[in-house]
């Protein structure tokens, strides 16, 4: 079946399918490059995620599925503040496809070719990909039951029961996430911008952010441990890292994402959502339906008691295991007072 699709696509298009991320596709930033992090599955099959069922079989098939979508769904914000979660929750939606770490970005020049643009097909061939990559995660990787490759090593983002890479119905919402990187991207190369008009026009429907913010002290302390490879020398609970350069690097590293998410903030106005990470996990329920509802779907009792069911403890506070003067907590404090979506976040010593 897999292979009759990917036929009909190939002759279409000429050559674009997605197979699979790349060592370069994780954390691009210079300062939050961390090889530690690359995916494993750069040497997979592009076929391999393919199950019965799951994929369109006919060009017919491919348009009756995807014609009824109605939203598209990015993620911006900060490496290492639970966008892995969100994203892996809204793909056990049964209306939701969200893949993990497509890049969309990154990759919009396949999407600029010319004979794929005329053929009318960029929009199918996105969600295609996007598609396939669900159901390859849902498979074999981070969302699967018994995941064979494992991003990070560390943790499992399957939904026991739901409809990770899959769904039931009419799909109504499709979208990537990639939440750091693509901020990191914007920043970068911020004539990329003109990216998000193109696929808005492109894809002919409402373009919706999801803006995951966890605490700027956590966010910016995760980064100083996983630059100087310390994640496990902390876990004693005791030890705290001490570089006050990594700090600085960090803090500036964070700020210069913080305004470019601001600056998407400004530009689509009401289709970006904040998300709190830390109300995820303390208050699941309510989350989701407000991200739910922004995205054009409803939420179930049974969807709601799944995304609950896999929130895991309380939210980390790994800035306790590094070193801040106060000169450098004091400099966060200010530069967070200037970005509303900061305001939740009044001082170094608050439990979120």
């Amino acid at each position: 079946m897999c292979f009759g699709i990917t036929t009909l696509l190939l002759l279409i298009t000429g050559r674009y399918l997605w197979i699979g991320p790349t060592v370069d596709d994780n954390w691009n930033s210079s300062f939050l490059k961390d090889s530690s992090l690359n995916h494993s599955l750069s040497g997979v099959s592009q076929y391999s995620h393919c199950i019965p069922g799951s994929l369109p079989d006919s060009l017919a098939k491919l348009y009756e599925l995807y014609d009824d979508v109605e939203t598209f769904v990015m993620f911006i914000g900060y490496p290492r503040s639970s966008h892995s979660l969100v994203g892996s929750i809204l793909d056990a939606h049964p209306k939701i496809i969200i893949s993990n770490e497509y890049h969309i970005i990154e990759k919009w020049n396949i999407y600029r070719d010319i004979a794929l643009k005329s053929s009318g097909m960029s929009k199918y061939l996105l969600f295609y990909n996007l598609h396939s990559i669900s159901t390859w995660q849902a498979t074999f990787g981070s969302r699967a039951r018994k995941p064979i490759f494992i991003d990070d090593h560390i943790y499992s983002y399957n939904v026991p029961g739901a409809w990770q890479g899959t769904f039931n119905g009419k799909l109504k919402v499709i979208g990537d996430k990639r939440g750091g990187g693509t901020t990191m991207e914007l920043s970068e190369k911020p004539e990329k911008f003109a990216i998000l008009k193109e696929l808005n026009e492109i894809l002919g429907i409402p373009l919706k952010f999801l803006h995951v913010i966890r605490n700027p002290f956590d966010v910016i302390s995760t980064w100083v441990l996983r630059l100087l490879n310390a994640r496990l020398r902390v876990n004693d609970g005791k030890t705290k890292i001490n570089s006050s350069w990594a700090v600085d690097n960090a803090i500036k590293s964070f700020f210069e994402l913080i305004e470019t998410n601001e600056r998407i903030r400004q530009l689509y106005g009401h289709a970006v959502l904040d998300v709190l990470s830390h109300e995820l996990i303390l208050k699941p329920r309510e989350t989701m339906k407000t991200i739910c509802t922004f995205i054009g779907v409803t939420c179930n009792e049974d969807y709601l008691y799944q995304a609950e069911n896999i929130m895991f403890g309380k939210p980390s506070h790994t800035r306790r295991t590094v070193v801040w003067t106060e000169e450098q907590k004091q400099r966060v404090l200010n530069e967070m007072k200037k970005y509303s979506f900061l305001q939740s976040f009044s001082s170094f010593e608050e439990e979120q």
